[in-house]
């Protein structure tokens, strides 16, 4: 029951009421900066070809590091995809291997992913110190 009297419930309320109301406006936020970064291929392809400031590099190293992740979400998904063939009640190795190897591929991928965005980082960082000097 609602202490009425003091008003404690109704700053409960109030104070919870604001704390949703903040979350939900920063993850909306969140949100819409996340959306907002991301390149399509015709950016990339042309970024790649003319990048010449630290914020370029650093929008390319983004982007394939946004790519590497995608592609190791995709991989914990092949290899959960591999369990369940294995404990399906008649297993089924053939999927399971393939799934397997779809997620070797997918690491194997996300690993050059970061290899290429590591090395758009070592690009914004030298124009950064030639410039500062």
């Amino acid at each position: 029951m609602l202490n009425q009297k003091n008003g404690i419930g109704r700053r409960a309320v109030a104070v919870l009421s604001l704390l949703t109301l903040l979350f939900w406006a920063g993850s909306s936020w969140a949100g819409q900066a996340g959306k907002k970064t991301q390149l399509t291929n015709d950016q990339v392809k042309s970024l790649i070809t003319s990048a010449s400031t630290p914020e370029q590099h650093e929008q390319l190293a983004q982007y394939f590091n946004q790519k590497a992740a995608k592609l190791e979400a995709q991989a914990n998904e092949h290899l959960d995809l591999a369990n369940a063939y294995h404990k399906g009640k008649t297993p089924n190795m053939g999927n399971a291997t393939l799934c397997e190897q779809a997620a070797g591929d997918e690491r194997k991928a996300a690993q050059e992913n970061r290899e290429i965005a590591a090395g758009h980082h070592k690009e914004a960082e030298g124009l950064r110190t030639s410039t500062a000097h």
